[in-house]
């Protein structure tokens, strides 16, 4: 269970250029939680991931995983634990190194000995097994570059190093917003089969109203800093994305015209 509470954090304080990215945010994501998180550019959904990963320190508040207050902890060593794939499909693999070696990487946080060699023969069988689940054409290709790959299948080699190791979180920072349509929707299905199949406690960033309200458990939405709204169950079940941008309107007492939020 990931806790953060009452995190705040100010970018160049006392300059011109202030300014106030997280202010007094509080979030409980529970073992079976799946929450999507949307809001207008500059909401600070990504500074929340930042906080969370160690990019930064807050300048108050705490984050607590499982019980471990790691709010000081280094980014390198939450990455052991906490899983990201970002936007940009290059980002989180080394584009120069193949599909295989990407894995074995990966797979080394499991190992007891990590110099131990990850790339032999048993492994290399297990990395082309679980590669084929996803039917993306990656079990034929394990030794090709990751940087030739298409952008939807370097996204399901950044996803399966996240989870090859179950992870106690996953971040998924707008993972499928460079994709086309079709090959967004694929990295979704694969996406939630990984996180059901493994229970991973996930928080999702997405500019997709539609399919914020209709993956997961929870949606929230941010503005300025902090959670503005928050719904769940049979509420969000039964809310359309009229609703919640009604809601946007009577919290904020503005219309919500971020033009890449969709609104279907």
């Amino acid at each position: 269970m990931l806790e953060i509470n009452g995190i705040c954090k100010t970018f160049a304080p006392g300059t011109v250029n202030q300014k106030v990215a997280l202010q007094n945010l509080s979030l409980t994501v529970k073992d079976d939680d799946f929450i999507t998180v949307i809001g207008s550019n500059g909401a600070g959904k990504s500074t929340l991931f930042n906080a969370i990963c160690g990019t930064f320190f807050p300048d108050s508040g705490s984050v607590v995983l499982d019980g471990k207050d790691i709010t000081y902890e280094k980014e390198h060593r939450r990455a052991r634990k906490i899983g990201r794939v970002f936007q940009d499909p290059m980002r989180g693999t080394a584009p120069d190194m193949t599909i295989e070696e990407n894995l074995a990487l990966a797979y080394t946080r499991s190992r007891v000995n990590p110099f131990a060699p990850a790339l032999n023969t048993k492994n290399r069988a297990l990395f082309r097994e679980y590669a084929a689940r996803f039917d993306m054409g990656l079990e034929d290709r394990m030794k090709t570059r990751v940087g030739l790959l298409s952008g939807g299948q370097r996204q399901v080699v950044t996803l399966l190093m996240c989870t090859m190791v179950t992870p106690r979180l996953l971040l998924l920072d707008e993972h499928t917003a460079a994709l086309d349509p079709a090959t967004a929707q694929k990295i979704m299905e694969i996406t939630k089969q990984v996180v059901a199949e493994n229970s991973i406690p996930t928080l999702m960033i997405t500019h997709n109203i539609s399919q914020a309200l209709t993956t997961g458990t929870r949606t929230v939405m941010m503005d300025s800093g902090s959670i503005m709204f928050e719904t769940g169950g049979e509420d969000r079940a039964r809310m359309s994305v009229e609703d919640l941008l009604a809601k946007y309107k009577e919290n904020k007492r503005e219309t919500l015209e971020d033009d890449r939020i969709l609104l279907s």
